[in-house]
Formats: structure tokens, C-alpha cells, sequence
């Protein structure tokens, strides 16, 4: 196994989290972006989904921690989709 497929594995076991994206479960770990990190207005919060079978789309619907939300954008993060929740 490659290693990169070794460190998505160990990170989406440790870190990762059940989020439902448009009725379908993945695995995803969270990230915020605070405003102390760059040009951002807020504490942003993306999700970068560890499937490769997920193609990201503005408004998909996202259940996270008891919470809904819709993809205001997307892009790719070391080969694996991140998303920005709103």
C-alpha cells in the first residue's frame, strides 16, 4: 500500500467523522479557518471528504453534528474533495 493511502486510512480513523452528504454516509474530517489565518471574514468551517466516489456540488446538502448545511464551494485537497459549509 501506498503510503499516502496509509496516512488518508490512519487520519480519516482518528480524526475522521460520519457526515451525510445528499442522503449518502462518508467519512470526513473538519477544518476551521480562522479569521487570524488569512483574508476571511468569520471562523469558516470546510470538510475535507475522505471517498473519492463524492463529486461535490454547490448546495449539496450536508448533516454534520446534528446540524444542516449547504456547500457554498468546493476543491480539491491533496487529491480528496474539501468542502465549504454554510
Amino acid at each position: 500500500m501506498q503510503l499516502t493511502a496509509k496516512m488518508d486510512r490512519v487520519t480519516a480513523e482518528r480524526f475522521g467523522k460520519a457526515v451525510t452528504i445528499n442522503g449518502q454516509s462518508y467519512t470526513a474530517v473538519e477544518s476551521h479557518l480562522l479569521p487570524e489565518m488569512g483574508p476571511v471574514q468569520g471562523d469558516g468551517v470546510s470538510l475535507v471528504v475522505f471517498s473519492l466516489a463524492y463529486s461535490p456540488r454547490r448546495n449539496d446538502n450536508v448533516v454534520v453534528d446534528d446540524g444542516s448545511y449547504i456547500v457554498t464551494r468546493h476543491q480539491l485537497f491533496n487529491g480528496k474533495p474539501q468542502i465549504w459549509l454554510e
